[in-house]
């Protein structure tokens, strides 16, 4: 992919023109693409005859055929739309079946999305179990050294929100299914920048909210179930949507979709679902290998200057582990923060560290002048 496609696709996101916007492990800014699906959406329900439900099923489903491709899922039928990350999970947690004495296994170092819906099983007596993160990398032999024969599910983040730890999901996948553990994705900080396939990975569920690497409105994501779990799932919520038969409105009876369909209770976020279709479309046309070797770029050149400034990197440095996201530690966060943003530069402070995430959507010009001040501001 050219230089000139990545220029042209920044070039409809007003935001870059006005600073150097690298929070986009937060919320991404939105495009003139979303302004003009929303403007359509309103022009489409202002007017007689006002519902277009069809209309609307079909895109759905062809959304959902994209985001299939995306992360190389073998059927759109397994994937279901969600609002958010965490809603997604609870439709996870909430569809087994759980007893006292089954066991979780998490990774501290987990934003709270993916960990108080497991949290929330401890008054069943489902117990939870650590790993340990060294060196904040999530490594495969310690997930395994952790595994239980009560061990039911691990859960983890594709890449983690603070320090951009990407975790090798193909040999934890292995694992898991070694030990007949179900294998469940917090997909929101790659989804969009790093390439994933879940067939191969062997992923059972990979939920992710939209509106930070791909760039969709907020309240729109998706989740996807593996075959095997999807089996299994009992919807938590039951509604119109979620019936085998959702036309039939004179049923008594309630028969669940075989799909994921059975996850969605009710009328979606169509507005949201629409404009992430239209950037869905735009990044697909970029390619997301692309994306992400742009991406790789850019934070090459921030670690390497990073590590010539008395800052602590927190980021792993290999390739492998690597991600949109570079952190570090400096003294007076707060400070480098407030004077980053007076130089026009917009970054975010989680747990003391400072996180730097450009998107395909940065130049190389603009991580130097990130570096030029942090030079002039340390």
């Amino acid at each position: 992919m050219t230089d000139q496609s990545f220029t042209c696709f920044r070039e409809s996101f007003p935001a870059y023109s006005e600073g150097i916007y690298v929070n986009h492990a937060a919320v991404s800014p939105l495009s003139t693409v979303v302004r003009q699906t929303l403007l359509d959406f309103w022009d489409k329900r202002s007017r007689l005859p006002v519902d277009a439900y069809p209309e609307w099923m079909d895109r759905i489903n062809r959304f959902k055929a994209a985001i299939a491709d995306l992360i190389h899922a073998d059927s759109h039928e397994r994937i279901a739309m969600v609002p958010n990350t965490s809603y997604g999970l609870n439709l996870v947690t909430t569809g087994l079946e759980w007893k006292a004495g089954h066991r979780i296994l998490l990774c501290p170092m987990e934003f709270q999305a993916n960990l108080y819906p497991f949290l929330n099983l401890e008054r069943h007596g489902v117990h939870i179990d650590w790993i340990e993160a060294e060196g904040g990398e999530i490594r495969p032999g310690e997930v395994e050294k952790k595994i239980t024969p009560h061990t039911r599910l691990l859960s983890i983040s594709f890449v983690q929100y603070l320090n951009g730890f990407k975790a090798d999901l193909e040999a934890i996948g292995r694992i898991c299914r070694k030990h007949g553990v179900l294998f469940i994705v917090d997909g929101i900080q790659g989804a969009g920048a790093v390439p994933v396939d879940v067939e191969e990975c062997g992923i059972d569920a990979f939920v992710c909210g939209g509106h930070k690497w791909l760039m969709w409105p907020m309240g729109t994501g998706f989740l996807y179930t593996g075959e095997k779990l999807l089996g299994r799932l009992k919807p938590g919520i039951a509604g119109w949507m979620s019936a085998k038969n959702r036309w039939d409105f004179g049923s008594t009876r309630l028969e669940f979709a075989d799909s994921a369909e059975k996850l969605e209770p009710g009328t979606m976020n169509i507005l949201g679902i629409l404009a992430g279709q239209a950037m869905l479309d735009r990044m697909t046309a970029l390619g997301i290998e692309s994306i992400y070797e742009r991406i790789l770029g850019l934070t090459d050149r921030l670690i390497g200057g990073l590590q010539k400034l008395p800052v602590e990197l927190i980021t792993p440095a290999a390739g492998k582990c690597r991600s949109g996201i570079v952190s570090f530690k400096a003294e007076n966060p707060e400070t480098v923060i407030q004077r980053l943003e007076q130089d026009g530069i917009y970054a975010s402070m989680r747990k003391g560290a400072i996180r730097l995430s450009p998107h395909c959507t940065n130049t190389s010009e603009e991580m130097n002048r990130i570096l030029d001040s942090l030079r002039k501001i340390l």
